[in-house]
């Protein structure tokens, strides 16, 4: 199986003719059985470019709110926007996908197309942690065993090699056997009902997107001496990477950002403007909107900014920056 299939498999996807309800069609059987999930919006299957993010994190399912989710599909334009992602995940513009990704700390790397989120189950409910019927159809329905094939086939042999980072939010779902919560390139989080990564698995991240590689970030328990963790603070063996950051790390987060000197300094390079420079800056690795449906993210060592892929090939072509080879949507800029 390759990557690509997750893609290919949900292309399938779409509202039943016959029940109203969206639902993948290998499904539907299952589906008549006693359930409680929520079928009356598009499903979520993943969030984020899911064949190039370097982060995979296995979550639960699509979640549901009797109040918020109406909201994020006022009309017939929104539906196609959400299904256009799940179609087509690496042109997506995912930085405005949910209000709830704005309050949890992987929210940016998603936006950024560092992480996907891939659900065991895409359909929603509100807590799927208090719905055994729920829990149950997971092991029953048609897409659940093909989202887990996926995972062992095409995700876990990239992660053996360094080239993926997995991350378990959700292990009770995914029936996980012992040797792959184990293996090199996954690590479980130990809150697996935290909205957050907690730290190991965050720090796991950071080090992994930052280049320190699996060493330091997800060996088997064992290796660490408490499983899947590292070490917060600084200490003798920490990488040099994160230490780097924490000293870069100088500018709070709630500064406005006209006062941010590399965010002001990039978007004047790149003739962009904030769209309020007085608004307070998120901090670092979240998303700032510009003018014309723009977006940068200000990380420590470097800038993305996110535009259309010719743009961002203009500005590579000005020696302005480099486009993101895994994303031509960003260009990163290099921060002295």
């Amino acid at each position: 199986m390759h990557l690509g299939d997750i893609v290919e498999h949900w292309a399938r996807f779409g509202r039943d003719e016959a029940t109203g309800q969206w639902t993948h069609p290998d499904d539907r059987a299952v589906l008549a059985g006693q359930h409680s999930f929520n079928l009356d919006y598009p499903t979520c299957p993943y969030l984020g470019p899911v064949t190039s993010a370097k982060v995979v994190i296995l979550g639960a399912n699509g979640g549901y709110s009797p109040i918020a989710t109406p909201d994020e599909f006022p009309d017939a334009e929104a539906f196609e926007r959400y299904l256009g992602r799940i179609r087509d995940p690496e042109s997506a513009d995912w930085s405005n996908v949910s209000p709830y990704y704005d309050r949890v700390n992987y929210g940016p790397l998603v936006y950024r197309g560092d992480a996907v989120w891939v659900n065991a189950s895409p359909y929603r409910s509100p807590r799927i942690s208090a719905e055994p019927d729920n829990q149950r159809l997971v092991g029953l329905l048609p897409t659940s065993a093909f989202i887990r094939r996926w995972v062992f086939e095409a995700v876990l042999p990239l992660a053996a090699h360094g080239e993926r980072l997995v991350v378990v939010k959700r292990p009770g779902l995914w029936r996980l056997p012992q040797e792959v919560k184990t293996a090199m390139g996954v690590i479980v989080d130990p809150a697996p009902i935290s909205p957050q990564l907690t730290s190991a698995p965050w720090n796991a991240v950071q080090d992994f997107l930052s280049g320190g590689g699996l060493a330091s970030s997800a060996r088997s328990p064992g290796a660490q001496g408490t499983a899947g963790q590292t070490p917060t603070t600084a200490e003798p063996g920490e990488p040099e990477a994160r230490r780097k950051r924490r000293a870069a790390d100088a500018i709070s987060a709630g500064t406005p950002q006209s006062q941010v000197s590399p965010l002001v300094r990039v978007c004047e390079a790149l003739g962009l403007k904030l769209i309020d420079p007085e608004a307070a800056w998120p901090g670092y690795g979240k998303v700032v909107h510009l003018d014309d449906e723009r977006s940068i993210y200000i990380n420590r060592t470097n800038a993305d900014v996110r535009s259309s892929p010719a743009e961002v090939a203009a500005w590579q072509k000005a020696g302005l920056g480099t486009a993101r080879p895994d994303n031509d949507r960003y260009l990163r800029v290099t921060l002295a």
